[in-house]
């Protein structure tokens, strides 16, 4: 019996689950007033509560950073924030001697810097002011580290907002940094889950281009992941940006074609799209045996990331899918035009077909 094989990555480039933050007019620290502070609205509140100086001076480690946190979440939210933004706006930091790391649903359980530390604990507090602080930070060129937490930021604490060009824009930023991609760090890579998030089609060019870096394995597989993330989100747009893609396809034609067989044609554009591509007389049989034994691809990449989450489908929804897809495969075998194509046919129907037994001996 064939089997699904669901890839495990555990990767630099890491998912996060959105955290729901409350809202109330309480001004205590990890409540959320309904405000809408923009960059440069306001100079930095003036610091006064903390003794920085010595709250840093041997600042290592976790134990270290929790004492901060603790002292600083024993004060109100507005006290915190302009503690936390006074600091910011100084330019200091220190390192912690800790990777960044992400955890389950997004939360961050390393912070390299001090300053990572403060920008992740500065959504926990206050999520508005997370943003506008953030906004202003992506304004200048700080660290790659720093500048995905507060993309991060934006995207949680500004919530469902039209504010996704601006995060593609400023991922793109990012990403096209020379001197962070000459040694992406953990923050770079993470960066690249924004541009899943914010739906960024229009980022197709750039991933394209990182795709086709065989000198660069990592920034490669960093944005293959990313187009294929993609994919799975709008596989009409990104499908058809792909089949225009000329370049992708000759540098990388396996993973062009495994692209392709993401689409689920039960879908009147999808099962177009693809029908379009297939009977290209330019298709090669490396694309087509590639499409026929990869097809319905519906592996799904599992880690952790900044801001999105995998959808899990259910047994049941994927062997409803197979029954339904392997009549439309049958259907092609019929069609005219397809006759040059009869023999991945038979791989598709093979392999659909195994997929269906295989669900339907499960249930006796």
């Amino acid at each position: 019996m064939q089997k699904r094989i669901i890839v495990i990555v555990f990767l630099a480039i890491t998912i996060a689950a959105t955290v729901i933050f409350l809202r109330s007019d309480d001004t205590s620290v990890g409540a959320t007033k309904d405000q809408k502070d923009t960059p440069g609205e306001r100079p930095a509140p003036p610091m006064g509560k903390l003794k920085w100086d010595s709250e840093i001076q041997h600042l290592t480690g976790r134990e270290s950073l929790d004492t901060l946190r603790g002292k600083l979440l024993g004060l109100s939210k507005t006290e915190a924030v302009a503690e936390i933004e006074g600091f910011l706006s100084k330019g200091d930091d220190r390192i912690t001697g800790l990777d960044l790391t992400i955890g389950t649903g997004g939360k961050l359980e390393g912070w390299p810097t001090l300053r990572v530390f403060l920008l992740d604990l500065l959504l926990e507090i206050d999520p508005a002011a997370a943003a506008r602080i953030s906004r202003g930070m992506l304004e200048d060129k700080t660290s790659p580290d720093e500048w995905s937490i507060a993309l991060r930021n934006v995207a949680k604490g500004e919530g469902d907002t039209e504010n996704k060009e601006y995060l593609r824009k400023k991922t793109e930023q990012l990403i096209n940094n020379p001197e962070w991609q000459a040694q992406p760090s953990v923050g770079y890579l993470n960066a690249f889950d924004v541009l899943v998030y914010a739906g960024a089609t229009e980022s197709a060019p750039l991933l394209s281009s990182l795709v086709q870096r065989k000198d660069r394995r990592d920034l490669a597989h960093a944005g293959f992941l990313t187009l294929d993330r993609l994919v799975q989100r709008k596989p009409v747009e990104m499908l058809t940006l792909i089949q225009a893609d000329l370049a992708l396809q000759e540098s990388r034609p396996e993973m062009t074609a495994q692209q392709f067989a993401r689409a689920d044609i039960r879908d009147g554009q999808q099962q177009a799209v693809v029908k379009s591509w297939l009977l290209d007389p330019s298709r090669t049989p490396t694309e087509l045996r590639n499409f026929a034994s990869t097809y319905p691809n519906n592996n799904r990449m599992i880690s952790q990331n900044l801001l999105t989450s995998e959808d899990h489908v259910s047994g049941a929804d994927l062997a409803t899918h197979d029954r339904e897809v392997l009549e439309i495969i049958r259907h092609w075998k019929t069609e005219p035009g397809f006759e040059t194509l009869s023999p991945y046919l038979e791989i598709m129907d093979g392999r659909v077909s195994g997929f269906v037994k295989g669900a339907d001996g499960s249930r006796r």
